[in-house]
């Protein structure tokens, strides 16, 4: 393999004088054939001196310590010919035009992609997958590190081929009318998640305990927090509409601070507590005996911050179950209490 072609293969603009010596095999003490080669190399316009990288220090033999690659890709007429036949998008950043065997390394996918652009005019998004598959007949060809790689050189972003990313986390949402505007409940639960959701496609409510909801999330637990940025992504999935969240959990330290994380993780986003929920265990909570938590973690974590909406009462109450490690569990508001309050 000659010098034009390895250096070519390194796949950088700019080489350091030691790997020079790597690829084309000279001792790293022959200093003198070393200064040859590369001053050949200068002379043929294959490389250039970097001149603020400073010099090896060696006086019989000096050279830069890095070099700026000038060596082109070559391609026969056809090749050129074929890439000037592609979609403009394909051709937008001149990457292809600059490196045309870069075209005949990918030819399937990027020829794939030429042919759905120009043929597809069906504005519907996706995804990634779905996109795939219609394009290339394999679901995960734009899964591909090389590909995304490609893409990244040509400048096409998902947006021009029409695909979304599923979110990792795809929660389990009940949301009758898609709205640029919504309130959205997340219940940690799914028992109450589901009565909620029954409540709105049975009976059609659209608020509770007097505040208006478009629609109920599923947090899962942990899942709603346990990532940066699930909730935003999940706003994101949806088309980014202005969504005003309201959280519902147990009344413990473990729900609490599964809040506080939900917050943290998503900054951008308006979350806050879904108080009437909450009141209405607390009311439930006072007549009956309190269960323990069954977790004992968190051991001092104060929760003052959060809990500063409630009555003063109320925050009396809710820091005494903190305090003993106690648990008021979302499931003390059973189905037949949901239809209280509502406006």
């Amino acid at each position: 393999m000659n010098v034009k072609q390895l250096l070519l293969n390194y796949g950088k603009k700019t080489i350091t004088l030691e790997d020079i010596k790597n690829i084309i095999k000279i001792d790293i003490m022959d200093e003198k054939n070393a200064y040859e080669q590369i001053s050949k190399m200068i002379v043929d316009e294959i490389i250039e001196p970097v001149k603020a990288s400073g010099m090896n220090g060696n006086f019989s033999y000096p050279l830069y310590k890095k070099y700026r690659i000038l060596v082109k890709e070559e391609a026969d007429k056809g090749t050129i010919d074929e890439i000037k036949t592609l979609h403009p998008l394909l051709l937008r950043s001149g990457y292809l035009s600059s490196h045309p065997l870069e075209f005949q390394r990918n030819r399937a996918v990027i020829e794939g992609m030429s042919i759905y652009l120009f043929g597809d005019n069906d504005e519907t998004f996706v995804s990634r997958k779905e996109r795939s598959f219609e394009i290339f007949g394999h679901e995960k060809t734009l899964d591909d590190s090389m590909v995304k790689a490609l893409l990244h050189k040509l400048q096409i972003t998902e947006s021009e081929l029409r695909f979304y990313d599923t979110p990792e986390y795809c929660f389990h949402d009940y949301i009758p009318v898609r709205k640029e505007h919504m309130v959205l409940l997340i219940c940690e639960n799914k028992d109450i998640w589901f009565n909620i959701r029954r409540r709105m496609f049975e009976d059609g409510i659209r608020s509770l305990f007097g505040i208006e909801i478009d629609g109920v999330v599923y947090g899962e637990g942990n899942k709603v927090s346990d990532r940066t940025g699930a909730l935003e992504e999940y706003v994101k999935f949806m088309g980014n509409p202005d969504v005003k969240f309201f959280y519902w959990g147990d009344i413990d330290r473990e729900g609490f601070d599964i809040f506080r994380r939900a917050k943290d993780a998503n900054g951008r986003l308006d979350i806050s507590l879904f108080v009437p929920g909450y009141r209405k265990m607390i009311e439930r909570a006072r007549n009956i005996e309190i269960e323990d938590s069954p977790s004992s973690k968190k051991q001092g974590m104060h929760f003052d911050d959060l809990t500063n909406v409630f009555s003063g009462s109320e925050q009396k109450f809710i820091a005494d179950i903190f305090e003993n490690n106690k648990l008021i569990p979302q499931e003390i508001i059973s189905y037949k209490y949901l239809n209280g309050g509502e406006g």
